[in-house]
Formats: C-alpha cells, sequence, structure tokens
C-alpha cells in the first residue's frame, strides 16, 4: 500500500489525543511524514472546528474534516464549510427547555459553527470539559436559537439523562434527532447523551467526503475508539482502532493499534510506512 494513495480520518478524543488531551511528540512527527509522504491526514471529531484548531496547533492535518459528529465537513485551510447538516433546533430546544425546569443541575450545550453555546448556568460547568472545550460562551436558549444547531450535549448525572430519555419518547421527539450516549476519558466515568440531526453520524459524514476530488480513488483508513466511531469504521475501507476502544469497536476493527496513552496513530503510520517499503 503506498502511503500517497491512503487518507487517514482520526478521531481525536481517546484517539490522537492522550488521556490529557494532549498530541504526542512522536504522533506530531509521524503525521508530518505522512503528509510529506503524499497522505492525505484529516480529523473525524465531534468538536466544532473553532474548538478542533486549538488543540491541533502544531498538528500537519492536510485535508477537509468531518466535524461535529458528522454534521459537517470542514476544510480548515480556506476556513469554510464543504456540507452541512444542521439539527432540528426547535426539537431540541422543547427538550433543553424541559432540562432546565426541572433538571437545572445538567450542562446543558449547544454547538454553532464556531462555537460552543453554554445554554445553562456557569455553575453547572463539569469544569475538566469545559477547559479542554474552548472557545465556549454562556447564552440563554432564547438567543441561541438566532442561529442554526449542529447538535447539543446533555452533560450529567445518569439518572437525570435517563429522565430526560423518557421526556423525549414521551414527547413523541424520537423522530426528530437522534440521540448517543458518548463518553471521554477526559472525564473519566461520566456520561454525556448528544442530540444530532437525524441521520447523521460520522460514517454519513465519510460517504460524502468519499465524493470530494481529494479522496476520489484513495484507500479511506478510519480511527476511533467509541460508539460514535462506528459507522465511520463501517463507512471505512480500512478500520483501525486504538488498545483502549470500547468492544463494540473491536468488533470491527481490521487493524489493532496500542492505546492512545501510547502513540496510537504513530503505530498506524509506522505500519503504512512498512508496507510502503516493501514495494
Amino acid at each position: 500500500m503506498r502511503i500517497n494513495e491512503t487518507a487517514i480520518f482520526c478521531d481525536l478524543d481517546g484517539t490522537l489525543f492522550d488521556h490529557t488531551g494532549a498530541v504526542s511528540e512522536r504522533n506530531r512527527e509521524a503525521i508530518r511524514r505522512y503528509t510529506e509522504a503524499g497522505g492525505l491526514f484529516a480529523i473525524a471529531t465531534g468538536r466544532c472546528p473553532g474548538n478542533m484548531m486549538e488543540y491541533l496547533e502544531g498538528v500537519a492535518f492536510n485535508a477537509p474534516s468531518i466535524v461535529l459528529n458528522g454534521a459537517g465537513v470542514y476544510d480548515c485551510a480556506n476556513e469554510r464549510f464543504l456540507y452541512t447538516k444542521f439539527a432540528d433546533s426547535e426539537a431540541i430546544a422543547e427538550v433543553l427547555f424541559e432540562c432546565r425546569a426541572h433538571h437545572p443541575s445538567l450542562d446543558l450545550q449547544v454547538y454553532s459553527e464556531r462555537d460552543i453555546l453554554y445554554v445553562s448556568p456557569e455553575e453547572t460547568v463539569n469544569r475538566a470539559f469545559f477547559e479542554l472545550h474552548r472557545s465556549s460562551h454562556f447564552i440563554s436558549i432564547e438567543e441561541a436559537l438566532s442561529a442554526p444547531w449542529f447538535k447539543s450535549l446533555l452533560f450529567g448525572p445518569r439518572e437525570d439523562l435517563a429522565s430526560i430519555e423518557r421526556f423525549i419518547i414521551r414527547r413523541g421527539l424520537a423522530e426528530r434527532f437522534d440521540r448517543v450516549y458518548a463518553s471521554t476519558d477526559i472525564v473519566p466515568g461520566q456520561e454525556y447523551l448528544e442530540l444530532l440531526p437525524k441521520g447523521i453520524n460520522k460514517g454519513t459524514a465519510l460517504h460524502e467526503c468519499r465524493a470530494l476530488d481529494c479522496y476520489k480513488g484513495r484507500i479511506l483508513i478510519a480511527v476511533g475508539d467509541y460508539n460514535n466511531d462506528l459507522e465511520l469504521l463501517k463507512e471505512a475501507d480500512i478500520a483501525a482502532s486504538p488498545a483502549n476502544a470500547n468492544a463494540a469497536v473491536k468488533a470491527i476493527t481490521d487493524m489493532f493499534l496500542p492505546s492512545n496513552n501510547d502513540d496510537a496513530i504513530a503505530a498506524l503510520i509506522e505500519r503504512l510506512e512498512e508496507s510502503e517499503a516493501l514495494y
């Protein structure tokens, strides 16, 4: 397999990032070599572009990337979206108003084109998550409705999230957006609920990427660790995962890598380099 015939789509949290939210020097150097050899390195994340860019300074990714769990494909070089799919903000707002009325301790977030909008009071913020998800600012739900939303995230106790899940079903909102439970090793042991555009995920965005000129004819390699990466891995030509990936991800993995704390992406690129050396 020649490197200049491949493209890597890499998840961030739990994959490229270590448990502190940093990119190791070994990973950085491997990505630099990969792109200089003609490979395309793209991101596939739930984060919005502005936040993603803050934590990738000096990382040599060089191709349109999947953001917002598939609700957007973003050209970082030209700072523009190539593809967008907005959520049903009216339906999601109904959920957020319910949270505000009956679950005031929940950390409520709305993701716009550039920023994370916190629509709950600052005192409810999960500080560890907040510190690694800038730029962010606080705004009311009513004010946030003036612009389109890509997704919403509800962070808090599992029992509160379960109550909101029952509210969604009871109100007949389940057909108006998708719901995904997720976690992050930035906040061990904590789960959050994401409300996403109906039928949209990282896999649907990767399918859109296949039609872009830069990706045509390339072998698409996807790397991820968690449930929101499953569709991405299924859509890819080669699915890879770090050792810290969950069981569902490992079940569909073609290429197993060391953990995110042990330079998983460098290990992947080194294997591609070894493969190319056989030509």
